[in-house]
């Protein structure tokens, strides 16, 4: 097994991210009724403002995160996604601690992330690193919970 390395995502990263959320978030579709916002991303854009983060075994993409920053001192983790393949290895781990370290770097004091009321994973992952619930409601057609982090 190939070490895992974090780095920013580059120009030649768009497809496998694309690839890679699609692939992530589809499992997730039919219980939506809809593919989850994420997947309707232009990574190219966003890899483009330095804020998408990769792991990366060898020459494969196996997860990534998007942080933005927010009014108010606050960040915004807006997606995690790890390969289906490399679950269970402690990425998403990893991810969200660089887009911790990536928030403080930008003056945050707090995180933000949401999900979908589907999402077992992040439901569970989430509160796990230290994340706490402060609500749930509709956005954009979706029904998400809402977490948050001080940093």
């Amino acid at each position: 097994m190939d070490e895992i390395v974090l780095r920013s995502a580059t120009r030649a990263d768009t497809e496998a991210v694309t690839r890679l959320v699609a692939q992530a978030f589809a499992i997730y579709t039919p219980k939506i009724g809809k593919p989850p916002a994420p997947v309707f991303y232009d990574y190219g854009a966003l890899i483009e403002t330095g804020l998408v983060s990769v792991a990366i075994a060898g020459a494969e993409v196996l997860g990534m995160v998007y942080l933005y920053a927010q009014d108010g001192g606050t960040a915004m983790l807006d997606v995690l996604a790890v390969a289906e393949a490399a679950q269970g290895r402690g990425l998403a781990r990893l991810l969200i601690t660089r887009a911790e370290e990536q928030a403080r770097r930008m003056g945050a004091q707090r995180i933000d992330v949401y999900t979908n009321v589907v999402m077992e994973g992040p439901l569970v992952l989430y509160p796990k690193l230290g994340f706490s619930e402060t609500h749930r409601g509709e956005s954009d057609g979706y029904q998400r919970v809402h977490f948050s982090k001080e940093l």
